[in-house]
């Protein structure tokens, strides 16, 4: 009896013990889940163009210092500071009666040096020829020519004088020599001006168009005179060298430009060689005013060799590691594998002012991607950029979902169309 009861409780613990072990089984069984969604979508080939960049600062091309020349009391001011003014307007008007005294002087004098000429020129005449008919003698016959060449030559100095005083005159009222902005009056009525020297009274500068001066290191300069010799670019005196700046808070290189000088030598102490640009700067609505102006910093693109074809990508599908910028791409059995790559230059970048769904690049694709009967979607891209190398046009990448895919693991793809604004407009 003893013997069967143990045997029971034997069998009763070993019962136990495998319904307790398929009871662990089953917690131990991960769950299942479907691969994540993500949205994935091809490079678009495109013409990339390499660029230098530099810093810069903007000069006038004609800065004029308009000074008093003559000495006298400052009566008019006769310009809006800050305004615009036209070659010839007149600017400033100083006291003119003690140059006008001076003309009217001078006058007199030229009028009596000229009456004194013709009186001497006439007995010159008579004394020649009385000299022919030996009714006055020699001595006295050039006594008469001396005194006729004397008079003449008072007569030319009283008219250089005369001219003189009226140069003087005219500089009482001073003019614009040159189209341009003018700044305020350093001097202002009643004061004395051109005492011991020429008094500054105020500046122009010529606003349309600009200068841009920036230095650009031996290396590039170099660099420039190989693709030259190439006839790959330009030469800088024909000034069809392409050049872009933007300034403060502008969004990239809205202006454009060529470069028209070259400095002749490299300055040994820095290694770069100078370089200009002119820049067209005309009057801008609203305001009507000039947006760029003389001492501003510039930020400065050069083109850099020939454009190239590259694959583009949004800039949002890059992501960083200690290997360097990286993407996701998606390959056979929508396996997810890292691809290192070397990011080109920035193909596009939105700006806050621009309409980006009709300028700028944007993706395509179903709006809801198993009832493909809503239609497609149109999502602008803020930034496009090109990869020199790790990425061809037949890679698929992944755009959106970055944190949900995984190296070596599988995706449900949801493919969308990367298109350029000539896709775009369907040139």
């Amino acid at each position: 009896m003893a013997s069967i009861c143990s045997r029971l409780i034997g069998c009763i613990v070993l019962g136990v013990a495998i319904t307790f072990l398929g009871c662990e089984k089953k917690k131990a069984a991960p769950p299942s889940f479907p691969p994540p969604l993500v949205t994935i979508t091809k490079p678009v080939v495109t013409k990339v163009q390499n660029y230098h960049e530099y810093n810069g600062n903007l000069e006038a091309i004609e800065t004029v210092q308009v000074q008093a020349r003559v000495k006298g009391f400052l009566n008019e001011i006769a310009f809006t500071e800050g305004d615009e003014v036209k070659k010839g307007a007149l600017l400033f008007k100083i006291d003119p009666r003690e140059y006008m005294s001076a003309v009217k002087k001078a006058e007199a004098d030229f009028r009596k040096a000229t009456t004194e000429s013709e009186r001497s020129r006439a007995e010159a005449e008579r004394a020649s020829r009385l000299f022919g008919t030996r009714s006055v003698g020699s001595e006295e016959y050039e006594q008469k020519l001396a005194v006729r060449d004397t008079a003449n030559a008072s007569m030319m100095q009283s008219q250089a004088a005369l001219e003189s005083a009226k140069i003087q005159l005219g500089y009482t009222e001073i003019h614009s020599p040159i189209d341009g902005q003018i700044s305020r009056a350093l001097i202002t009525r009643g004061n004395l001006v051109g005492q011991n020297e020429n008094t500054l009274l105020t500046t122009i500068v010529a606003m349309d168009p600009i200068y841009v001066y920036f230095d650009t290191p031996e290396r590039d300069l170099v660099e420039f005179q190989k693709a030259r010799q190439a006839g790959q670019l330009p030469d800088v005196l024909s000034r069809s060298l392409p050049l872009e700046i933007g300034v403060a808070t502008e969004e990239g290189y809205p202006h454009s430009g060529k470069i028209d000088f070259r400095e002749n030598r490299v300055d040994p102490g820095t290694g770069t060689v100078r370089l200009r640009g002119r820049i067209p700067n005309p009057r801008v609505p609203p305001g009507n005013a000039h947006l760029l102006y003389p001492g501003l910093y510039a930020r400065v693109r050069v083109p850099s060799g020939q454009p190239r074809s590259l694959p583009a990508i949004p800039e949002d599908a890059l992501m960083t590691g200690q290997e360097g910028r990286f993407v996701y791409v998606v390959g056979e059995g929508n396996v997810v594998k890292k691809r290192t790559v070397k990011v080109g230059p920035v193909v596009f970048k939105a700006s806050p002012s621009m309409d980006s769904k009709l300028q700028g690049w944007s993706m395509v694709g179903d709006e809801d991607v198993k009832d493909k009967s809503k239609g497609s979607k149109t999502v602008p891209v803020p930034s496009v950029v090109s990869i020199e190398s790790g990425l061809s046009a037949d890679d698929t990448i992944v755009v959106i979902g970055l944190t949900k895919a995984r190296p070596g693991q599988p995706v449900s793809p949801q493919m969308w169309e990367l298109k350029s604004p000539n896709m775009n407009s369907g040139k």
